[in-house]
């Protein structure tokens, strides 16, 4: 059967062979490149989105724990706040898992944890804080006076948004320097540098896992 084909035929059908598993392999890389930017593009919304509600935290955080009080009104605030923020990383996390399913493991960015459960501190704290408000509101009052452990917590609070808020703006020294926001947001996808963000979020909030946040006495 093989005396049928000649010699040329057969190198032409072997070439024809890889110039197609080529064009495959190619397109495969294309797709998985594409699937790997959309990630970065929604993961890099969420950064900013956590960076943003960060500094407005701090800003009243800063406040009332100077003043030893706060409003209701900041308290939903900081409610609200958290709740997107925790939303946030939780959507990152599961994005950086689809990102390390989709990627060569030599080639890819890897953050080191086994405790990204455990480590939920925005939806801690955002339960601590619906508590804390839902008390003051059955008591009626306008505004919680900061003292033992409420004021532990609100210490605590205002010390970790101020870690990452110096956590942002070093990174963004470090390796953004002179970069308008387009160009940010390009090298920041490009780099894959929201996973770095993403582990300089987690390393910061991992100091507060043991953290009691109060939400027993807060419902009582």
């Amino acid at each position: 059967m093989w005396k049928k084909f000649k010699k040329s035929d057969i190198i032409v059908g072997l070439i024809c062979i890889l110039i197609f598993s080529l064009a495959i392999n190619i397109y495969s890389i294309y797709k998985i490149e594409n699937y790997k930017y959309r990630i970065g593009q929604e993961s890099y919304i969420r950064i900013q989105d956590i960076k943003q509600r960060n500094e407005s935290n701090m800003e009243i955080l800063n406040k009332s724990s100077d003043s030893k009080n706060i409003r209701n009104e900041e308290i939903l605030k900081l409610y609200k706040n958290y709740d997107v923020m925790s939303s946030d990383i939780i959507e990152l996390w599961q994005q950086y898992s689809e990102y390390k399913d989709n990627s060569i493991t030599l080639l890819s960015k890897r953050i080191e944890t086994d405790k990204i459960i455990q480590n939920d501190i925005n939806g801690k704290i955002k339960e601590y804080i619906y508590s804390t408000l839902t008390k003051e509101m059955k008591n009626e009052k306008s505004k919680l006076i900061l003292k033992d452990d409420n004021l532990m917590c609100f210490e605590a609070m205002d010390e970790m948004s101020k870690k990452i808020y110096d956590y942002f703006n070093e990174f963004e020294a470090e390796k953004l320097k002179g970069c308008s926001d387009k160009d940010k947001e390009k090298k920041i996808i490009k780099n894959n540098y929201w996973i770095d963000m993403l582990n300089g979020i987690y390393c910061i909030s991992d100091d507060y896992a043991d953290m009691q946040w109060n939400i027993e006495s807060a419902e009582n």
